[in-house]
């Protein structure tokens, strides 16, 4: 039986110390970024999804944490977190390895199932947006064409008031 990781919340991310379950945690599926010193950080949304998976415990100042304290933590810095956890959790489930987007203006960045980061590039970027938002079609080429100066596809993952996840695909084409 594989023992449970224990991390430490830092401000808005989570330490997981102890280097042997740090590489586990980050060897299995990809999760968070491996310090110099061996040390594991995670995202808010890497740490709720391996709580829930029941593959972290996260303490703070000796005291334990669940998902719904976590979750109410995290949501204080970012409003949108609830939706990024939902569209997070899906492609996780969908087996998709999910990375941070940040850096490409985006959620998050996905791999395809089997591919394996740093090794390969993500195939998509997406953008989680709550069903009743409205966004221009500025915005909208805007995504597109950063995503294709990357070769990536921009998807944008549609979550409605229930947590469903619809996605939507966009391309711009060239007459």
């Amino acid at each position: 039986m594989e023992e449970i990781a224990k991390g430490e919340l830092c401000g808005d991310r989570v330490i997981v110390a102890d280097n042997l379950a740090a590489n586990r945690i980050y060897q299995k599926g990809f999760f968070g970024k491996l310090l110099g010193d061996g040390k594991l950080q995670l995202a808010p949304v890497e740490t709720l999804f391996l709580v829930e998976k029941g593959k972290l415990e996260v303490y703070e100042r000796g005291e334990k944490l669940d998902f719904n304290q976590l979750m109410a933590k995290f949501s204080k810095k970012d409003k949108l977190l609830p939706l990024k956890y939902a569209a997070y959790s899906d492609l996780r489930g969908r087996g998709y390895i999910v990375r941070t987007g940040l850096k490409f203006g985006a959620h998050f960045r996905v791999y395809e199932k089997g591919e394996k980061p740093p090794e390969s590039h993500s195939k998509f970027l997406v953008r989680v947006v709550p069903e009743h938002a409205r966004f221009s079609v500025s915005d909208i080429s805007g995504d597109v064409r950063v995503a294709q100066s990357v070769r990536k596809k921009i998807l944008y993952a549609i979550v409605d008031d229930e947590g469903d996840v619809t996605y939507y695909s966009l391309n711009r084409e060239r007459l």
